[in-house]
């Protein structure tokens, strides 16, 4: 599975980090105008959260979500 994550911050000095728990690598470093892309491969299924990982902003708690990794062949939507 593939992240591309892309800064769109309109600051110059406004980095955003980004990670997903229980992933094991590092997190990713973005300056504002750059694109980085983590690799992940999920060893089970089940929720995992995902967050940004350098604090940017009064919203940076907002900056949150999840991915729901499911099992091969599942037909839940």
């Amino acid at each position: 599975m593939y992240f591309h994550v892309t800064n769109l911050e309109q600051d110059w000095d406004v980095p955003h980090g980004f990670a997903v728990k229980g992933a094991d690598n590092a997190e990713l470093l973005i300056m504002p105008g750059e694109t980085q892309t983590l690799k992940w491969i999920p060893l089970k299924p089940g929720m995992y959260p995902m967050y940004c990982t350098d604090f940017c902003s009064a919203l940076h708690q907002e900056m949150q979500g999840y991915v729901r990794v499911s099992p091969a062949g599942s037909t839940v939507p």
